[in-house]
């Protein structure tokens, strides 16, 4: 009787992940972590400067590049972390999912906390902390996980069914 050799495994496939939850929560903590802080910084010091000199929109222009960078590098570092961030082109498009649905939570929430009697813009750090928080939900609803991807999932959606409940009683 012949024996069928193993397939040759691809370049791309990723290891035997010993424990792909941790993977998961590490990239959705080091990517929301990042994401907050970056932003942190960028409502003072050197960013205010250089805008007075280039002009806001170049400004703009260079932190969301800067941003959607360090995202994909991010997602390079912690590649195994979610399947998307396996190949070069996954995580462009990971990066863009992760940055847009984050956006969108964020978007939504400053709407909300307005509509509630909370004014968002005279604190600006509860803004960055909420974007770091709802990107991080968005990377945990695209990890290799099943139980992060469902956390994330459930914390989305208590997130916009009790808001929307604030929104209607007030």
């Amino acid at each position: 009787m012949a024996e069928h050799p193993a397939p040759p495994r691809s370049a791309l496939a990723a290891p035997h992940l010993v424990n792909a939850n941790r993977l998961a929560v590490g990239q959705v903590v080091v990517v929301g972590a990042a994401a907050a802080l970056f932003l942190r910084g960028t409502t003072s010091g050197p960013w205010v400067l250089l805008t007075l000199f280039v002009g806001l929109h170049v400004v703009l222009l260079i932190g969301a590049v800067a941003l959607l960078t360090m995202t994909y590098l991010l997602g390079t570092l912690t590649r195994h972390g979610s399947r998307l961030t396996e190949s070069p082109g996954g995580r462009c498009g990971w990066t863009l999912l992760v940055w847009a649905g984050g956006a969108a939570l964020v978007g939504y929430g400053r709407a909300v906390l307005g509509q509630l009697g909370f004014e968002p813009d005279r604190h600006p750090e509860v803004g960055h902390w909420l974007l770091g928080v709802g990107v991080a939900f968005v990377v945990g609803l695209f990890s290799r996980s099943r139980q992060v991807r469902v956390g994330s999932a459930v914390l989305i959606s208590l997130f916009l069914v009790v808001t929307a409940a604030l929104r209607a009683l007030s």
